[in-house]
């Protein structure tokens, strides 16, 4: 089982962000590192095909279709998405985590689709849409403060410590099992069709709850990045 990605967040702004409640999940993202509202939002790829950036754009303009943001790709000088496809897994910035460049350099990249190149073209579109909606400041549906998964820990883990993810138990606690504070996110009801969702075998919970890999942006999903981003 490989998981999409990995959250870059800063380590003390990881602990303001994580909470231990119960509840049920939801669309979720943090207000602190939302853009502007009306922002332009520039892309450079730092690496990669052309006919790769056209679909990772394609796909990406899926959200500001509905946002009131637009993404414009660059080819050179600054930019605050820029794309990798030369590193390994699949990884955002969170928002304005990007401007952060005591984390993510200003010659480094922001977001990475690892995976992409050796991938169908539906999967680029899937991953594409998932880690830029971490790019535009939505956190992962698990992750949420309400978020009331039962997780059977032992089994997440030995399968995520395993290939081909071989995650730390560390980060499998922040990337899994720990969530968002509530004071610190903005959260509608529970969308199972998230496509910011991680796909949760049922094995993985201790009362045989699961969820699918979700490939599109579904209807509560542009209806958060609306409201986030208004006036499209």
């Amino acid at each position: 089982m490989t998981f999409r990605c990995i959250d870059r967040v800063p380590g003390d702004d990881l602990q303001d962000l994580l909470d231990r409640g119960n509840g049920r999940l939801e669309a979720a993202g943090d207000p602190e590192y939302f853009w502007p509202n009306g922002a332009t939002l520039r892309v450079r790829f730092l690496d990669g095909l052309p006919g790769l950036h056209r679909q990772v754009m394609a796909a990406a303009t899926e959200w500001t279709d509905r946002a009131n943001l637009t993404l414009v790709p660059v080819e050179e000088g600054p930019a605050e998405i820029r794309v990798t496809f030369d590193e390994p897994g699949n990884w955002s910035a969170l928002g304005t985590m990007a401007l952060f460049t005591e984390m993510f350099p200003a010659d480094g990249p922001t977001l990475c689709l690892g995976e992409a190149p050796v991938t169908t073209p539906g999967r680029v579109a899937l991953l594409a849409r998932h880690e830029f909606g971490h790019a535009l400041g939505l956190v992962h549906e698990h992750s949420s403060p309400a978020a009331g998964i039962r997780w059977n820990k032992p089994v997440v883990y030995r399968e995520l410590g395993g290939a081909p993810n071989f995650w730390s138990p560390g980060t499998v606690d922040d990337n899994v099992f720990a969530r968002y504070a509530a004071d610190r996110t903005q959260f509608t009801e529970f969308d199972p069709k998230s496509v910011m969702l991680y796909p949760v075998p049922a094995r993985w919970t201790l009362d045989g709850f699961g969820t699918v890999e979700n490939t599109a942006l579904s209807a509560t999903d542009l209806e958060f990045v609306a409201a986030t981003y208004p006036g499209r």
